[in-house]
């Protein structure tokens, strides 16, 4: 099993996310700055890829790269309705993910980050993606909470750890 999260080395996230908006744009860099901040190696479209490179071949690394460890999709609208209707790159992107998702019920490289709920309160998440648990960084009041919540799965140290099964009484 590939147990890097637990050497020494930074844990290497990638991050998918639609170009919804500048002021959204803005959110997803400063969340990818406290990401490498709290020690991960996060790769982003807006520092790692350049002109000249496939923007294809950067989309399947998430997948393809053994280096990457966890991939977190930030879910908007626009995210949301552009993976469903596969178009864009987060169309592209989805036809990757979605594969890998769907092959393994119990996955651990990738998670829904909602960023934006509907009028309703729904969180707005890829149809692939809706019997997922996701961590939520919609609501400022929660956000340093899911923060802390999002950086622990990346590392894979969850809050709760179930303890180990003790002796068989003498009966």
């Amino acid at each position: 099993m590939n147990d890097k999260n637990n050497s020494n080395e930074n844990p290497k996230l990638f991050i998918s996310y639609s170009w919804s908006s500048p002021d959204h744009e803005e959110w997803v860099l400063n969340l990818a700055e406290e990401l490498v901040a709290a020690g991960v190696n996060v790769i982003l479209d807006k520092w790692d890829l350049k002109e000249g490179n496939d923007a294809y071949a950067f989309m399947e690394k998430m997948v393809t790269d053994p280096d990457i460890n966890k991939v977190i999709l930030i879910c908007d609208k626009e995210y949301a309705e552009k993976a469903d209707d596969r178009s864009g790159g987060v169309g592209t992107e989805t036809q990757i993910i979605s594969q890998e998702i769907y092959e393994e019920v119990d996955q651990n490289k990738f998670v829904g980050i909602v960023k934006e709920r509907d009028e309703d309160g729904k969180a707005y998440l890829p149809t692939y993606y809706k019997s997922r648990i996701y961590i939520d960084l919609s609501d400022e009041e929660e956000y340093a909470k899911n923060f802390e919540r999002l950086v622990r799965w990346i590392y894979d140290k969850p809050l709760h750890i179930k303890p180990p099964i003790g002796e068989k009484p003498y009966l």
